[in-house]
């Protein structure tokens, strides 16, 4: 059982990694105005760096064919590259918090009485992070402002429209799915070479918050291992000013360190 909590907040990690108002949801009749993908990519980039701060909470749920888990997630972020993680179970039990900036990671784990402290390429070559981590998109991928490099213009074979969203296709490998307001992504799927789908992340419910489209649902989907996070946002906050400490993580004495 302990495995599988940590296991839960990984896949969240891992699933993260590779890859004006709102209105919910996002529906019009009239056809999509005319845009580049460049401009379409810049435009993304944009509305993501609108958000300065983020605070929220979310109901968490995991299900995979081993069974499943119901708990919470609070997460707080600041741009760039600061971010603060915390999974709680069922009745507020404290399973897991992580700390992550400035290219250093800190976890703790009470369920397991371990903490694991380092660089996060240090962590990543231990094995505790699944992937190469770019922190940014991390962030932005919890929360629900994907953001795609500008790097995927250099292999895109497709740019169209279908219904009311942009769709950015890059053959076997990426497809991704962009709203007009925001403009915001609301769906990415990473492929495998044969073209079949690893993973999905997909927002819904997307809100306006001091100007910046969240969504209040998120899915991560595992195709292979058939497994999905989904985290239901309750309470967000976005552009506010943060205490002093907001990111400390106590570790008690007598806790194994691993660095």
């Amino acid at each position: 059982m302990k495995s599988g909590w940590k296991k839960t907040f990984f896949c969240l990690l891992a699933a993260t990694v590779v890859f004006a108002n709102c209105t919910t949801p996002f529906r019009s009749r009239k056809p999509l105005p005319e845009i580049s993908p460049d401009l379409l990519i810049s435009g993304i980039r944009q509305h993501a760096a609108r958000l300065k701060t983020f605070q929220g909470r979310a109901r968490l749920t995991f299900v995979s064919p081993k069974g499943s888990f119901g708990g919470s997630l609070k997460i707080s972020v600041k741009n760039p590259d600061s971010l603060w993680i915390k999974v709680e179970g069922p009745l507020g039990i404290d399973l897991l918090t992580g700390r992550l900036g400035g290219g250093q990671a800190l976890f703790y784990n009470p369920w397991e009485n371990i903490a694991y402290k380092g660089s996060i390429k240090e962590i990543q070559k231990n094995g505790i992070l699944p992937f190469d981590m770019d922190l940014s998109n991390l962030m932005h991928g919890v929360i629900g402002l994907l953001v795609p490099d500008e790097k995927m213009l250099d292999s895109l074979d497709y740019f169209f429209t279908r219904g009311n969203k942009y769709i950015l296709d890059i053959g076997n490998k990426e497809k991704v799915w962009v709203e007009p307001v925001g403009p915001v992504v609301s769906r990415w799927e990473m492929k495998n070479t044969d073209g079949k789908i690893l993973w999905s992340w997909e927002g819904k419910e997307f809100k306006e918050k001091k100007g910046i489209c969240l969504p209040r649902i998120i899915k991560i989907t595992h195709y292979q291992f058939r497994e999905q996070i989904t985290l239901f946002y309750e309470t967000v906050k976005t552009n506010q000013s943060m205490k002093n400490g907001w990111s400390n993580i106590r570790i008690p004495e007598g806790v194994d360190t691993i660095e």
